[in-house]
């Protein structure tokens, strides 16, 4: 690609190339106005006279496929993801401005061969979770999930950036894969991306597994001297165990990835929230053994085993008991499309009573467990007191919850 340095695109000049992927170039430019640096990721979109009918339809869905890059990105607000700034077309190119990350990607931190603690790898992994989890509430698949495109603003800071090949669930607008083609780096692809079979939000739940398990050995769980070598092994070959690749990883982790990577999508976690949510319990259980004496050490138990605190919640006005299962996690609203909240207040007059659609969540923590409100419109209360937005507020067992006009008395069942 031509080298675009000194060139101006909205307002920024093109300072260094730092950087490429695929047919994109990504330069290092200055913001005059603000006093800041920023990411310049740019495509050429030139076509016209003398370009083939076959690189006019293939340069259309690449600029169609960066169009959409930047409205994913736009449309995510979160800590973990990557910001951007604006977006152009000017003189055959397409660019995105974005925030600039000094610190480099995570694939610039991995060695082979040198694992990191697992302190160190859930520092990076919970958080992108959750910065997946926002974007699949979202209807966003990231689909290119890797170390490359974690990148790193501080040491336990990391963002989710590239969305170049995300797809958005219930778009209008066509699926911009061509036929034959597989999106995703190979090494962190699902197997149902190899296959080009229907896809959803489960191949960045194995993509990510991936990514923890490599962090956690310092190599991937298979092996392959080529993408071919790769795509057969996934197919073909369960996972490296864990403990063989690394016998000092704790146990822990053995019941966690072997969900995550599960070849059949049906046997892994079901959605991000799921998978990150035990992400959170294994820090939680390895840090409270890692506080107690060596003699009172108990020996880690598979999560799945673990005698937890469920919650349980019934209408006030009824006394109707409303479904919780063993969820660590439950989200109250009103359904919406194909989105449906565990706790659906929809049935018993939610939109009448003042419900958002994602109105608030429970979350269990310790043992313990929290109501937070998400931003809704009437709010969340715990026994007549308003709490503030996205801030944990403790419960026990007996408290009134009300969202919106909806009363839920809570109490705990072990």
């Amino acid at each position: 690609m031509e080298d675009l340095v000194g060139r101006t695109f909205g307002g920024y000049e093109l300072k260094e190339h730092v950087g490429a992927g695929g047919v994109a170039s990504i330069y290092k430019g200055f913001d005059d106005r603000l006093s800041r640096w920023v990411a310049i990721k740019v495509i050429p979109i030139q076509g016209g006279q003398g370009v083939s009918g076959a690189s006019r339809t293939n340069q259309e869905t690449m600029l169609a496929r960066f169009r959409l890059e930047a409205q994913a990105i736009a449309a995510l607000r979160h800590r973990n993801i990557l910001t951007i700034y604006g977006y152009g077309e000017e003189e055959g190119w397409a660019y995105i401005v974005m925030e600039y990350v000094p610190g480099g990607s995570l694939a610039d931190r991995i060695e082979p061969g040198k694992p990191y603690t697992w302190e160190q790898a859930l520092t990076i992994t919970i958080p992108v979770s959750q910065a997946l989890a926002f974007a699949h509430g979202h209807d966003i698949i990231h689909r290119d999930i890797k170390p490359a495109n974690i990148l790193m603003l501080e040491d336990d800071w990391p963002l989710l950036a590239d969305f170049g090949l995300a797809k958005i669930e219930q778009s209008t607008k066509p699926d911009l894969t061509m036929p034959g083609q597989v999106l995703g780096t190979m090494a962190y692809a699902a197997p149902e991306q190899i296959q080009e079979v229907a896809i959803d939000s489960r191949i960045d739940i194995y993509s990510l597994g991936i990514v923890l398990y490599e962090l956690l050995t310092g190599k991937l769980p298979f092996s392959g001297k080529s993408s071919f070598d790769f795509l057969m092994a996934r197919l073909t070959e369960p996972p490296l165990p864990i403990l063989e690749a690394n016998p000092n990883v704790s146990p822990i982790f053995v019941s966690i990835l072997d969900k995550a990577l599960a070849t059949n999508p049906a046997e892994r976690y079901q959605t991000m929230v799921e998978f990150s949510q035990n992400l959170i319990e294994a820090q939680h259980q390895l840090s409270r053994v890692q506080s107690a004496d060596e003699s009172d050490l108990t020996p880690i138990l598979d999560l799945q085993k673990l005698k937890q605190t469920k919650a349980a919640l019934k209408l006030k006005t009824s006394g109707q008991q409303l479904p919780t299962g063993d969820q660590a996690e439950l989200t109250v609203g009103r359904a919406y499309k194909n989105n449906i909240p565990d706790i659906n207040l929809s049935p018993h007059g939610g939109a009448r009573a003042g419900v958002s659609r994602r109105h608030g969540r429970l979350v269990r923590e310790d043992n313990d467990w929290f109501v937070e409100d998400l931003g809704s419109t009437n709010g969340t209360f715990v026994n007549g007191h308003r709490i503030p937005v996205h801030q944990k507020a403790a419960i026990d067992h007996g408290d009134i919850l009300r969202f919106g006009q909806i009363e839920l008395e809570f109490s705990l069942e072990s």
